[in-house]
């Protein structure tokens, strides 16, 4: 009769069964005791909790995948002995850390912080440090984002401001035949003047040793005499699209005593929608 085991028949009795949760807790104490898994998950945290503040940008991830394929093109990864992971990750980190500000970096520090110590429950210690943290680096976030957005809005509404008060032309050939109009005119100041963007404006009026604009117009009205002849000015137009120069270098405008050579040259722009109109952005010398 074959043997099946001791007297008190324990002999069959299967081996006890493996905890897997124990098991897990075992694996993923190894993996952030290591420092090759600890920088891996830090890395991978870091640029999990910057994500959202690039607006969901996938370039930074690309990033990290060019840094790859330029490791492995290169024959580097042998060399990295497992670090090149780590190595692709921290590029897409230091993308997200340059395109977002500092309140987003801090954020997303004290997130992390504050998932760290919820893992070591019942430790709350470091958890009500991320937790403090996470308020007022919210807080200052919140208030960073509105000021930046007030400005934002502020900045937009001066441009719109500026250009619903620019007059220019339907094309950029007719800036300067405008603008020598406008000086020989009596009356057209604010024609003048409305051609004119801020540095265009400033320039003109320093040309004419005046105060402000209407009075550079009289001040040069004298010096141009009769608006001359307009039809044939031999002032080409260079560029295209919003950005042109007149060189009014061979016109009237580069005599003594108005714009001069020094302003001979003209910097015309295009304004776009709704006026779709040319005006001057700026004088530079012949």
């Amino acid at each position: 009769m074959p043997w099946t085991g001791s007297a008190g028949g324990h002999g069959n009795q299967a081996p006890p069964p493996v905890d897997s949760s124990r098991a897990g807790r075992a694996r993923w104490r190894r993996l952030t005791r290591s420092p090759r898994g600890a920088a891996g998950l830090g890395i991978l945290a870091a640029a999990l909790l910057l994500w959202p503040f690039s607006g969901w940008s996938p370039w930074p991830w690309l990033a990290g995948l060019g840094t790859l394929v330029l490791l492995r093109l290169l024959r580097l990864d042998g060399l990295m002995r497992g670090w090149v992971l780590h190595l692709a990750g921290l590029a897409v980190v230091a993308w997200l850390v340059s395109v977002t500000g500092f309140w987003a970096w801090v954020l997303a520090m004290s997130i992390g912080l504050l998932l760290a110590g919820l893992m070591q429950l019942p430790e709350w210690r470091v958890a009500a440090v991320g937790a403090v943290l996470c308020l007022a680096a919210g807080t200052g976030y919140v208030i960073s984002s509105v000021e930046t957005a007030q400005a934002q809005a502020r900045l937009e509404q001066e441009r719109n401001v500026r250009g619903a008060t620019l007059a220019g032309e339907r094309s950029a050939e007719r800036v300067l035949p405008a603008l020598l109009e406008g000086i020989s005119q009596t009356g057209a100041e604010g024609d003048v003047c409305r051609l004119l963007d801020e540095r265009a404006e400033a320039q003109f009026v320093r040309a004419a040793g005046a105060a402000d604009c209407p009075a550079a117009v009289a001040a040069f009205r004298p010096v141009l005499g009769p608006a001359p002849e307009l039809r044939d000015l031999d002032a080409p137009v260079t560029g295209s699209g919003g950005a042109m120069v007149t060189d009014a270098c061979r016109t009237a405008w580069a005599r003594p005593g108005l714009g001069g050579r020094e302003l001979g040259r003209i910097d015309v722009r295009f304004t776009g929608p709704p006026g779709d109109t040319f005006y001057i952005a700026g004088f530079r010398p012949c």
